[in-house]
């Protein structure tokens, strides 16, 4: 029995320590843990950050505008090209005119013996398929031509202002010397029959190499109404025939013309001719020895260089100013009392051109 025991007690012993040294391999066996990583920072949005992407708005272009109408134009086409400052007539025979009231602005002068007026119209932007009737060039023509960087269309000139004209770079459209674009109409005399078109005349200008593609500086344009005194009427003194009455039309927001009492039309549409700003620009009409036609009287040169005063009408209201000639080969520029330059209204522009004594009536009526 004691055997027994004994060899109960030897196997007890032996399974305990088999069983240490299995526990021992086991600890043994066991890898050490990887070390936990750090978390990130999570960065939360500041209030001018956003989960959303942000989509920068396309910049509006602005819109093409005429520098001579500020009116919205379809290409620039239309005014890097070259001025059409067209010479035409103001005899009361041959009223209406054609064409006269298409054009994007107007300058109107007294001529000599200061017995009529004659016109020169600015075309830039507008079409017209028929102008009539061109008449002969004066000496208005190299200021407007050297500020507008225009082409004078005209039926010839004297010799005194043919020869002022070659002293200077304005490019002269003199019939004499250009025929290929004029025409003569039956059944009018040489007041009334010469015509063209600003179609022929540009393509003319192509044809001989005197097409540019510049554009002029732009008159500064706003819509809104400013503050002046009323003026809803100007009497223009002109001698005999072609006094001026401009009445301002509220419907419209436009100035109508009258000449010589009666409503002044263009014969292409029947329309009565209209603007948006009248500006009336006194200058010095300064007498020279140009002898102009068969009894003698002689040529006026309008002096369009340096400062004078200006009425500008527009909406309904006169702006007082002072227009001045800065650089030769730029537009005048027109300014108000201030200092500041008045902003004309969108539209068709009438220039006055009147002497230094003329007494023009504004009134608050319209008739």
């Amino acid at each position: 029995m004691k055997g027994n025991r004994l060899l109960y007690a030897l196997a007890i012993l032996l399974i305990m320590l088999v069983g240490v040294g299995l526990a021992g391999c086991q600890a043994a066996a066991t890898p050490n843990p990887e070390p936990t990583a750090t978390p990130t920072a999570i960065v939360t949005p500041t209030a001018t950050e956003t989960l959303v992407p942000t989509i920068t708005p396309t910049p509006t272009a602005t819109p093409l505008v005429s520098p001579l109408t500020g009116m919205p134009i379809t290409s620039t086409a239309l005014i890097e090209r070259r001025i059409l400052a067209v010479r035409i007539g103001n005899d009361p025979a041959i009223r209406p005119q054609e064409g006269l009231g298409q054009a994007d602005m107007v300058y109107e002068e007294v001529m000599e013996g200061w017995w009529d007026t004659r016109f020169t119209a600015l075309f830039l932007e507008s079409e017209a398929e028929r102008l009539r009737p061109l008449r002969s060039a004066r000496l208005s023509g190299i200021y407007l031509g050297q500020q507008y960087n225009a082409a004078i269309v005209n039926t010839g000139a004297s010799d005194g202002v043919r020869w002022a004209y070659s002293q200077t770079d304005v490019v002269n459209l003199d019939e004499f010397f250009h025929g290929l674009p004029y025409h003569s109409l039956s059944g009018y005399d040489y007041r009334g029959r010469m015509y063209s078109s600003t179609k022929e005349l540009r393509d003319y200008l192509k044809a001989r190499d005197l097409e540019i593609t510049t554009t002029i500086r732009s008159y500064v344009f706003s819509p809104d109404k400013p503050k002046g005194k009323p003026a809803l009427a100007v009497h223009i003194p002109y001698p005999h025939h072609c006094y001026v009455d401009w009445r301002y039309d509220p419907a419209s927001g436009l100035y109508l013309r009258w000449d010589e009492g009666i409503p002044h039309t263009d014969a292409l549409d029947g329309k009565q001719i209209s603007a948006a700003n009248v500006v009336i620009l006194f200058a010095e009409h300064r007498p020279t020895d140009i002898v102009e036609d068969s009894i003698g009287a002689t040529s006026i040169n309008i002096i369009l260089e340096g400062s004078g005063r200006l009425q500008v009408l527009r909406d309904g209201v006169v702006i007082e100013g002072t227009w001045k000639l800065g650089d030769p080969h730029e537009p005048i520029v027109f300014y108000d009392a201030s200092g500041n330059e008045i902003a004309l209204k969108p539209g068709k522009t009438w220039v006055q051109l009147v002497p230094l004594d003329y007494e023009v009536e504004i009134s608050v009526a319209a008739d």
